[in-house]
């Protein structure tokens, strides 16, 4: 039971692992870049193709998933054994290439975690479309990676998805290892005309709110979920949600609060630019009647070897959620953004905001019994990707030797609190 990491990058102006691992688990991110922080070799489209985004991002999927695979290998894990995984891209146009290498020979080919794909802004360097971040199990006594969980939304084989889909389904909507109960990234999609009926509000009548209808949908298909794997919505550790208009985060919580009364989980909110269904290409083009919303779960069986405890530094929440959540030796943090229901708390320039921010992280890992030093992944979302540098720097400062994987994303503006460019979240080892 102690951390380890694999494959680190330092140069360039980045600074991370592309893979952490705390016990049984592992924490894979990182964008197409070599272990001095320049663009992959084995990610350079050659010409006449260099300007398809099919191609960039099969290249780029390709190079990560190889060193994931290197990297899991060496763990004594596998992409066998990847119980979830966020999948970033710049655009929907890199969605398909994306599927179909992940999900090829030698990757999640076979067994595959639960998954949620998202168009959210650009990367660094600028070159990257696309951002993978997962967790996989390290196969050992009381953890194993176990596929379970049949519904209403399981899409079952496609073939008419290529033939990466013909023996396997497109996702799992539960996986578990140990205590560690892992779900699909949920939407209110019924896969034949987007929007599900009972979701959607008509538009020709004055009551109703499609956000709020999503959520009640998703927690009620969750509450199901978990109860079918042993557990239920009281154990949930964390939950990240996608919101494609940050203004419906009110009629998300008015139905959040209705189903996590107290101790809610630790959860992480963040805007993008869209899920399945974008109009077209670039921020604020999400097809008129699609989803608004997904979320995805990570939550636990309670046993003699694993609880659920929430941990509170006192500092202001923003929102109906938990500060964060410690479930045997994973402490789960909120997204945390430097200010409070007054705004913003820091200067504007980025060193502030993040001097905040981490200030914040270490607070909860004192709290938690844990330190900076074993954080696992650290997960940044910025208005501007340029400031991803600042962020690398600043973690290089705190944690000078074996840095966590770090996921960082460019995101649509507005954050949840005016004025704000940043904001992170994070899993820390407890040893």
């Amino acid at each position: 039971m102690k951390r380890i990491v694999v494959d680190q990058v330092d140069g360039n102006g980045i600074y991370c692992s592309r893979l952490a691992a705390g016990g049984p688990f592992v924490f894979m991110a990182g964008v197409s870049v070599d272990e001095d922080g320049a663009f992959a070799d084995d990610a350079v489209v050659p010409a006449p193709y260099h300007l398809s985004p099919s191609a960039q991002v099969r290249y780029q999927t390709q190079s990560i998933w190889d060193r994931y695979r290197r990297g899991l290998e060496q763990l004594g894990s596998s992409c066998s054994d990847v119980v979830q995984v966020e999948q970033y891209i710049s655009r929907k146009a890199h969605a398909d290439g994306y599927l179909e290498v992940s999900r090829g020979p030698g990757f999640m080919e076979r067994g595959r975690p639960g998954s949620a794909l998202i168009a959210t802004g650009d990367f660094a360097p600028y070159q990257c479309v696309v951002n993978p971040t997962g967790i996989a199990v390290i196969p050992q006594e009381g953890y194993k990676k176990v596929i379970g969980g049949t519904g209403e939304q399981d899409p079952g084989k496609r073939p008419e998805f290529g033939e990466a889909y013909a023996e396997e389904p497109v996702y799992n909507e539960i996986v578990t290892a140990g205590d560690y109960v892992f779900t699909v990234g949920d939407w209110s999609s019924d896969y034949a005309t987007g929007i599900r009926s009972d979701v959607k509000a008509d538009d020709w009548i004055w009551w109703g709110n499609e956000a709020r209808n999503e959520t009640n949908f998703i927690l009620k298909t969750l509450a199901t979920r978990l109860e079918n794997a042993g557990t239920s919505l009281v154990n949930a550790v964390h939950c990240t949600v996608f919101l494609i208009d940050l203004a419906d985060l009110y009629e998300v919580d008015l139905v959040w609060k209705k189903f996590f009364p107290t101790d809610p989980p630790a959860r992480t909110v963040i805007p993008i630019r869209g899920l399945g269904t974008p109009r077209a290409e670039g921020p604020n083009t999400h097809a008129e009647g699609a989803m608004k919303m997904e979320s995805m779960f990570q939550s636990v069986r309670l046993s003699n070897k694993t609880t659920r405890e929430v941990v509170n530094t006192g500092a202001p929440i923003l929102g109906h959620e938990s500060e964060a959540v410690r479930a045997g030796h994973l402490l789960w943090t909120s997204s945390l953004i430097a200010g409070n229901e007054s705004g913003l708390v820091t200067d504007l320039d980025i060193h502030s905001q993040l001097t905040y921010l981490f200030s914040r992280l270490r607070d909860i890992c004192e709290v938690g019994n844990t330190s900076l030093d074993n954080l696992l992944r650290l997960r940044a979302y910025v208005t501007n990707p340029d400031d991803s540098y600042a962020i690398y720097a600043m973690l290089k400062q705190l944690v000078p030797a074996d840095p966590p994987a770090v996921c960082i994303t460019s995101v649509p503006a507005p954050l949840q609190v005016p004025n704000a460019t940043v904001m992170l979240d994070g899993v820390i080892f407890i040893p």
